[in-house]
């Protein structure tokens, strides 16, 4: 049951991309309609059509405001190389050598927030922070919160190359933590992972959270190998 509302829910938010970036249906900047005509428009349950449009969120193309709804971002990711296309993606090989793209840059992304980060930044990335927790503690999609959480560091870095970079690369990242047998195993790093790459991010310790960055990804790479 799981496995098909996925399933469903990142077919619906390939629709949604396709009317955004290819129909032009929501130009940049545009509000969506709410979510009872978007989930009728769409043909699905409101449950499903939140999943994806958090799958959206994570890849930058939409952004939530509180109070007033759901907006297509004003620069949305370039299309770029499909990751997910690469022949054998889907092996462990492959898998490993993504991640050691991530631990090529995103440690001097977190880097960078430390310095760049506002006050109201850090305080979203906490709050996504808590929402990985709350919603592995209630056995929900936690990889789409995970990559919210990376989302929102990338952004507090305003460096807009890695803005452009990093949805091409968190799709790919989808794919491979959707069918990984090592879930599980991956769930319990990101929780303590996130932890202390937050400590050190709300410390502006810019060398703490470089080398918390590179051990998360070194724990995952680590684990896709055994």
């Amino acid at each position: 049951m799981e496995s098909k509302r996925a399933k469903l829910s990142e077919q619906t938010a390939d629709r949604l991309y396709e009317w955004i970036v290819e129909e032009h249906r929501y130009p940049p900047g545009a509000k969506l309609p709410n979510e009872n005509e978007l989930s009728e428009a769409v043909g699905v349950s409101r449950t499903t059509l939140r999943e994806a449009i958090s799958f959206l969120v994570a890849q930058g193309v939409l952004d939530i405001r509180r109070g007033k709804g759901t907006f297509v971002t004003e620069n949305l990711p370039a299309p770029g190389v499909d990751l997910t296309a690469l022949a054998g993606i889907r092996s462990r090989v492959r898998a490993k050598d993504l991640f050691e793209m991530r631990l090529i840059f995103e440690p001097a992304t977190v880097a960078l927030a430390c310095q760049r980060a506002s006050d109201d930044e850090l305080e979203q990335i906490c709050k996504k922070a808590r929402r990985v927790e709350r919603i592995a503690a209630e056995g929900g999609n936690w990889p789409l919160a995970d990559q919210e959480f990376h989302w929102a560091i990338i952004r507090a870095s305003h460096n807009e190359y890695m803005r452009r970079l990093y949805p091409i690369i968190n799709g790919a990242v989808n794919e491979i933590m959707q069918i990984s047998p090592s879930r599980q195993t991956m769930q319990d790093i990101a929780l303590g992972d996130n932890r202390m790459i937050l400590d050190f991010l709300l410390k502006r310790d810019e060398a703490g959270a470089r080398y918390a960055m590179s051990i998360h990804m070194k724990h995952l790479i680590n684990t896709l190998q055994d």
